[in-house]
């Protein structure tokens, strides 16, 4: 990790129930509401670990409270690193995850507590929606809601469709994994992998995290090529997985596409599209494929 962390705040002695971690990098505004979010919690016995990933900025509009602590890193290494940082420093018997840009529900920890009633259970899951505005209200609790429903031993699907985002996820200290530091995107799909493969989970069915839509950056900023290579690299180091699991590596391809069309190579994407197909023929791969070609 290098030098060490300088840390602002004095934590009490007891160890709290839960760690949230928010890995933040020059988003001081939309910070400040991410940790409001956690100060709302209807859950009291918490800490709140705020990693500044070298992004170095004042951060002097945080709420106030004594269970919000600042971690600085000297340079920034990225989510995965900033993650780990926090993990390191974390005393509860929980650890939670939270974007700077996004926000809790007043009964996000509540809902990582039943979701790990089960002692055979390390990892929690609850659902997400999104929202634009700082302005918008929380939505009805009591709407339906959607969300993949993932219980019990997930390793060999967890992949077949978006992973749980790691806002939505918490996890047993005593069995976290650490994130991978070289990856500098796709370092949550990564994560999901070995975790997955080393505990069981499960999913409570309740939104508890809201994701902020927004033109900037949803987490690290790395650049449509960046994600691309993420991709591919993890493709490659985890070809034994792939090659068991053809409906998570042709998922995996059609989520590579759709970023090449982003970014105006169509001829790649329908490559990708294609080793999708032949991998494991989806609806998902099928339209896509033919968006490519402007149908």
């Amino acid at each position: 990790m290098g030098a060490r962390m300088a840390t602002t705040s004095q934590p009490g002695d007891r160890p709290p129930t839960f760690s949230v971690v928010i890995p933040t990098f020059r988003r001081p505004e939309l910070l400040a509401e991410a940790v409001a979010s956690v100060l709302a919690q209807s859950r009291t016995d918490w800490e709140c670990l705020v990693v500044d990933d070298g992004g170095g900025d004042p951060l002097d509009e945080l709420p106030r409270d004594e269970r919000v602590r600042v971690i600085r890193r000297p340079a920034s290494g990225g989510p995965a690193a900033a993650r780990n940082t926090g993990i390191a420093e974390a005393r509860g018997a929980v650890v939670a995850f939270l974007d700077d840009d996004d926000r809790y529900r007043p009964e996000r920890l509540e809902l990582a507590e039943r979701g790990l009633a089960d002692p055979a259970v390390d990892v929690a899951l609850c659902w997400t929606s999104w929202f634009e505005r700082a302005t918008d209200e929380l939505a009805d609790p009591d709407r339906p809601s959607a969300g993949r429903r993932l219980d019990g031993d997930i390793a060999a699907t967890v992949l077949d469709a978006t992973t749980p985002h790691l806002g939505s996820t918490a996890v047993r200290s005593t069995a976290l994994v650490r994130f991978d530091e070289t990856y500098r995107a796709a370092e949550d799909v990564e994560w999901w992998l070995r975790q997955a493969e080393r505990s069981r989970v499960a999913t409570v069915r309740q939104v508890g995290c809201e994701l902020r839509r927004h033109p900037g950056a949803r987490a690290n900023g790395t650049d449509v090529a960046g994600r691309l290579a993420a991709s591919e690299r993890l493709l490659r180091d985890r070809a034994d997985y792939f090659d068991a699991h053809p409906r998570a590596e042709a998922f995996r391809l059609a989520r590579m596409a759709n970023l090449a069309v982003g970014a105006g190579d169509r001829a790649a994407a329908r490559s990708m599209l294609v080793r999708s197909w032949r991998r494991h023929p989806s609806k998902l791969a099928a339209r896509s494929l033919l968006r490519t070609w402007g149908i």
